[in-house]
């Protein structure tokens, strides 16, 4: 049996940080920090990847006050979006939005940026981004983040009427000399597509769309391979499990009964929810239920993606199928792609027990 020394509650994890000292948390996380352009290996099947790479490097360097800039293909496949029949030129545009599915390399890229980056810069998922804001207002986020030089954020993707406003008055305001970098696997097209009226906004999401040069960026998407969300299962009982698990670090281990995760989560604002992954290793779950409210889903999901971020392992007791946690109105809300992430995410980060 493990000591006690390697345990905490969760109920006694201090979600005391400043926004101060969370915004200093903006960076790639233990799964992403060691990112660079060295160990990004483009495959050679997809010209897209190589070409991204140099242009992302470049812009870097550039960023940088680095001369010493990748020479770019003589004929680049480079799309720019455009969805009107205007011959504007978007490709002195300096703000880029990366376009690719899954397992291309894209977060890959957008870390190996900050990390190259010799500037004020911050590394956040949209979803974080948008926390923010809803916290602190926007026109103090606008001023906050107008400080940076490089802003870089994954996952960008429009959910529902409010974000549209929220983020075209974003890019309307920032510093123009901010240099914004997102990724995401839906192109500004067809941003809002299927989840409200897009028309109805059609002036801001133009503001959206003309921020950014988009560059597509090809590949295998392997989570194709494998359409079904399954369940890890580990066949020892879930009291063995915990008590057999050994911390490899300062971190520590907790269980935790899934009413009280719930009621710990909803006391905090979740920017600040990356404070448990930084003190524990690894999570058990018990009694793992369907979310009977779409806020609460939501929560969870971004408490599965700060702990996918920071390799927090996840062990979990449930007498549910994983298909069976989110209703099907959810999966068919606005919200879908982000809880269609959760489930992904969970089938690789968590060891399931019955028993």
């Amino acid at each position: 049996m493990i000591g006690i020394e390697n345990e905490v509650l969760f109920r006694d994890i201090s979600f005391e940080v400043s926004v101060e000292d969370s915004l200093k948390n903006l960076k790639p996380h233990p799964k992403f920090n060691s990112c660079s352009f060295e160990n990004y290996f483009p495959d050679e099947r997809y010209k897209s990847q190589s070409e991204v790479k140099d242009l992302l490097l470049n812009k870097i360097n550039k960023l940088n006050g680095n001369k010493n800039t990748v020479s770019p293909k003589k004929k680049s496949f480079f799309d720019i979006f455009s969805k009107s029949n205007n011959n504007n030129n978007n490709s002195n545009i300096k703000n880029v939005y990366l376009d690719g599915g899954y397992g291309v390399g894209k977060t890959h890229l957008l870390a190996a940026c900050y990390n190259l980056a010799k500037c004020k810069k911050a590394f956040m998922s949209f979803s974080e981004m948008c926390y923010y804001i809803n916290y602190l207002g926007i026109s103090e986020s606008i001023k906050i983040f107008s400080k940076y030089d490089l802003l870089l954020i994954d996952e960008f993707e429009i959910d529902d009427p409010a974000t549209v406003r929220m983020m075209a008055k974003f890019f309307e305001e920032i510093n123009k000399n901010t240099l914004i970098i997102t990724t995401s696997n839906t192109l500004p097209s067809d941003l809002g597509k299927d989840r409200f009226q897009a028309d109805e906004f059609k002036r801001e999401m133009g503001v959206i769309a003309d921020t950014f040069r988009v560059v597509k960026i090809d590949g295998e998407d392997y989570r194709k391979k494998n359409r079904e969300w399954k369940k890890n299962i580990d066949e020892r009982t879930f009291e063995t499990a915990y008590g057999e698990y050994s911390c490899k670090g300062d971190r520590k281990k907790c269980v935790v009964q899934f009413e009280e995760l719930m009621e710990q989560l909803e006391k905090v604002h979740p920017f600040r929810f990356y404070v448990i992954p930084e003190q524990v290793e690894a999570i058990f779950i018990r009694d793992l239920k369907p979310f009977p409210m779409l806020n609460s889903a939501l929560r969870f999901t971004h408490f599965v993606d700060v702990c996918y971020y920071y390799n927090t392992k996840l062990f979990i007791k449930s007498d549910y199928g994983l298909e069976d946690i989110f209703s099907r109105e959810m999966m068919e809300s606005c919200f879908e792609k982000k809880l269609k992430r959760c489930y992904s995410r969970m089938s690789e980060l968590a060891i399931f027990y019955n028993k």
